[in-house]
């Protein structure tokens, strides 16, 4: 481990950070986050460490849902996703030093974390997805009893016995890495209301970031991504599922940063909350 490494272990996110749009965004960068992730180990009985990525349609999701205002309230670590939220974070005077996807931390995290030490768990929407990331990274080294996968049934979350389950299943994995690919806010708010039954590990609500790694879902072409048009490609692969999100829901987060700007208090309504 070089000096730097152990630098950045040893070195907590800072607490104090301006919020934006109620959000506390992580001042580090993604290499910075990654090795947070790999090196800082979690002290016992903490509990999951939530990562959050902040994007339009969490901010239109937060103005909904309590309970997803509690969970971002919760998060370890947030970050800027989406190039608008990237935007309007560095317009506000907030340091965020660079975009950090969920695609991009999960590919990155998924590469560099180690055999015989991290031990990831993966919760997703198809048992292929999980086969998949079990190939991957057996490829990679890993023992097949290192990697482990659920794919729960639909409303799972609503149900406290399946939760509980599945819980129990991620703790007693020994999970370093908790993948959750639900989709938002179900991930998130599923995560930060178990997070003391979840052992202790970082959690990711990466919505569809694993079938991106694992080629399920083709991720946009490398130009989009940096044009801060990555939502453009996803609506051209998926209309029918994306198009109102992006064009009819959009405009409830654009109506929030808004009123952020202008200094009036948030409006909040919590009747379709999940």
């Amino acid at each position: 481990m070089t000096l730097v490494d152990q630098f950045i272990s040893q070195t907590p996110i800072p607490d104090g950070r301006s919020p934006v749009l109620g959000i506390a965004f992580s001042p580090l960068t993604r290499d910075m986050l990654i090795r947070h992730l790999l090196l800082d180990r979690i002290p016992a009985d903490e509990g999951a460490r939530l990562i959050v990525t902040a994007n339009v349609d969490h901010i239109s999701n937060l103005a909904r849902s309590a309970r997803f205002r509690a969970a971002y309230a919760g998060a370890w670590a947030a970050t800027a996703d989406g190039a608008p939220v990237y935007l309007y974070a560095r317009l506000q005077g907030n340091a965020v030093p660079e975009r950090v996807t969920g695609a991009d931390l999960t590919a990155l995290l998924l590469d560099k974390m180690v055999p015989g030490s991290d031990r990831p768990f993966f919760v997703v929407g198809s048992a292929e997805t999980g086969r998949r990331l079990r190939q991957i990274l057996i490829r990679h080294g890993f023992s097949r009893d290192a990697i482990a996968f659920s794919c729960p049934g639909f409303g799972f979350e609503n149900h406290a016995l399946a939760s509980a389950v599945l819980a129990g299943a991620i703790r007693g994995h020994g999970t370093t890495h908790l993948f959750v690919g639900l989709g938002a806010p179900k991930s998130e708010i599923w995560i930060h209301e178990h997070r003391h039954l979840l052992g202790d590990t970082y959690a990711l609500a990466i919505g569809a970031s694993l079938d991106f790694h694992v080629g399920l879902r083709r991720r946009a072409p490398v130009w989009m991504r940096h044009a801060g048009l990555e939502w453009a490609w996803r609506v051209l692969v998926e209309p029918r599922r994306l198009f109102r999100r992006y064009f009819v829901e959009s405009w409830s987060a654009l109506r929030v940063m808004t009123r952020d700007l202008f200094g009036f208090e948030p409006e909040v309504d919590d009747r379709g909350a999940a």
